[in-house]
């Protein structure tokens, strides 16, 4: 069979979303409700492997790759307090926002979806992380020429315990007429962190 070729490239970003992870084990995943974060402005994913080769006859007999990190970056128009208090872990009270030594991050998954110029979408959820590398707040005197601040908070992110998974991603762009669960998958995309179907024989 051919491979499919498309003309269709990444041209937007929206609907950052996040939900809790509630149980990361190696017998059961599970998440809260999905929560959409503030409007959408970038997203950067970072996977860097370790690779180690194996010498053997004084020639390479194999390489070995490692997952080593996965750092997740995003930008978004603001936060709500009730947002930050759920990613950062800090204390969102009677209107008043409190940033203490021993906040810890919540474990939550993030997904969201990105139009290409066919009009069609790719779908990513990732599974298991933290946003707790620090944030910038930056404030700034207001000037001639307008110019705001935005939101820029990074994370680290890893496999679930379950069973490896990190990631799971849809691109419509490339569905067949035999990908029905990802066709059904993707019209609820963020009704819930979605799980990948195994093809039944």
């Amino acid at each position: 069979m051919a491979e499919t070729i498309v003309n269709s490239r990444r041209m937007g970003l929206r609907d950052i979303s996040i939900s809790v992870v509630k149980e990361n084990s190696t017998s059961n995943y599970s998440t809260d409700v999905v929560k959409k974060l503030a409007r959408s402005i970038s997203a950067k994913v970072t996977e860097k492997k370790k690779v180690d080769k194996i010498y053997s006859d004084d020639g390479t007999e194999d390489v070995i790759e490692t997952l080593e990190s996965i750092e997740i970056e995003i930008e978004i128009n603001d936060l709500s307090p009730e947002q930050e208090a759920l990613l950062r872990g800090c204390k969102y009270e009677n209107g008043f926002l409190i940033d203490n030594q021993d906040d810890m991050a919540n474990e939550i998954a993030i997904g969201w979806r990105a139009k290409r110029t066919d009009k069609k979408y790719e779908f990513v959820w990732n599974y298991c992380g933290k946003f707790n590398d620090g944030t910038t707040d930056t404030y700034e005197t207001q000037q001639d020429k307008l110019k705001t601040q935005t939101p820029k908070l990074k994370g680290t992110f890893y496999p679930r315990a379950k069973d490896g998974n990190w990631r799971v991603r849809v691109n419509e762009s490339y569905l067949k007429e035999e990908h029905g669960d990802a066709k059904k998958a993707i019209q609820s995309w963020f009704d819930k962190v979605q799980e990948p179907v195994q093809k039944t024989q």
